[in-house]
């Protein structure tokens, strides 16, 4: 019998590594013996290959004619999912996605199951252009999940919560993606304690409000010190520069070491006590993921979908959203429990355990 056939569309993939991407490729590497995948994406850099064989998963990259904020509007993917869509039985949409209802649209013209993942409604600082670009996506969203067979988010806890997966819970299944990530024995610093954050610096994830409880923290904990890996400037949002006054508050506090490749967040999350994860909104966050699988507890807001993995195996400590004043309070209860919550690591491994994430997920594009 012959392997499903699925086309992922995903404004994003290999080599561009947000969460979004990555966990895609998580799906793909798990599936891949179960399934037949083809990623059909943008080409949002000029020396990347049309066409490419990435793990055993084909990528069909396409130019894209329009830019506004991340998205990238492509008539060219259009065009190109119409020339191929008949050959495949699935069609997988990333969403957030500038071309998501184009897709969805189509892939029912052509009779074909229409999944989509959505991995956190859009939440952009204030302004009218950014106000203007929610509203589009709000809309496009809306009627792509009228049109879906099934859709889908790691949890439900955060799709219960989210302003548009709320309305389409009738036809709403979690996926929790395998995630295949070394696990750790690592030994512990009982004298200084490095706690750790990361990914791009945008309001979002909220990385200001650590920036403001950094000083109160290191003024109670003379051992301990921070480490950022990511970005600070990104084209698209210039939050770090508005926030370069708490910087430099605590910069001799924080060492910076950039982005990180698979190799070299290993290093990171070896090399940490905490994973900090003070977003606004995150649907699912995969470097908490990875921390957590990775032997550390994570001190995260407690927003929906963020939480899920501290509430299910109490391995980390949730904080008030937007509070830097509890963040503090509960960086001084993670510190002096620490032995308590590490204990707990068991029971995180059970939650993201790989054979059963991955039967669940067979199980998901089957049914």
């Amino acid at each position: 019998m012959n392997n499903k056939k699925i086309l992922i569309i995903s404004d994003y993939y290999y080599p561009h590594w947000t969460g979004i991407s990555k966990s895609i490729e998580y799906l793909t590497n798990a599936l891949k013996k179960s399934f037949d995948f083809t990623i059909l994406t943008v080409k949002f850099k000029k020396n990347l290959r049309k066409n490419e064989l990435y793990k055993s998963t084909k990528i069909i990259r396409t130019n894209y004619q329009f830019s506004f904020s991340r998205a990238k509007l492509s008539l060219s993917l259009i065009f190109k999912f119409i020339t191929i869509i008949r050959m495949f039985d699935i069609v997988f949409i990333n969403s957030p996605s500038a071309n998501i209802l184009s897709i969805a649209f189509l892939s029912k013209i052509f009779g074909k199951k229409l999944i989509i993942f959505h991995q956190g409604d859009l939440i952009l600082p204030k302004g009218l252009i950014n106000s203007i670009i929610e509203k589009v996506f709000n809309v496009s969203t809306y009627f792509s999940f009228l049109l879906a067979d099934k859709i889908s988010t790691y949890t439900f806890d955060y799709a219960k919560n989210s302003r548009l997966l709320k309305l389409f819970l009738y036809k709403f299944q979690p996926l929790l993606i395998p995630i295949r990530f070394k696990k750790s024995s690592k030994k512990r610093n009982k004298k200084n304690i490095i706690l750790g954050f990361a990914g791009r610096f945008v309001e979002e994830k909220g990385f200001d409000i650590l920036l403001k409880a950094i000083p109160d923290i290191v003024k109670g904990h003379k051992n301990v010190s921070f480490v950022f890996a990511g970005k600070l400037n990104l084209e698209y949002e210039n939050f770090f520069k508005k926030n370069i006054d708490l910087y430099r508050k605590s910069k001799k506090y924080i060492n910076i070491i950039g982005l990180l490749k698979n190799n070299e967040l290993t290093n990171f999350y070896d090399n940490i006590d905490f994973i900090i994860v003070p977003s606004r909104s995150d649907c699912f966050n995969l470097v908490q993921a990875e921390a957590m699988l990775f032997n550390t507890p994570a001190i995260s807001s407690n927003i929906p979908g963020l939480r899920y993995l501290i509430n299910k195996s109490g391995f980390g400590i949730t904080f008030k959203r937007e509070s830097h004043e509890d963040l503090i309070r509960k960086v001084t209860f993670a510190i002096k429990n620490r032995l308590k919550i590490e204990k707990n690591y068991p029971r995180l491994l059970s939650v993201l355990d790989y054979k059963i994430t991955k039967s669940k997920a067979i199980e998901f594009f089957l049914s």
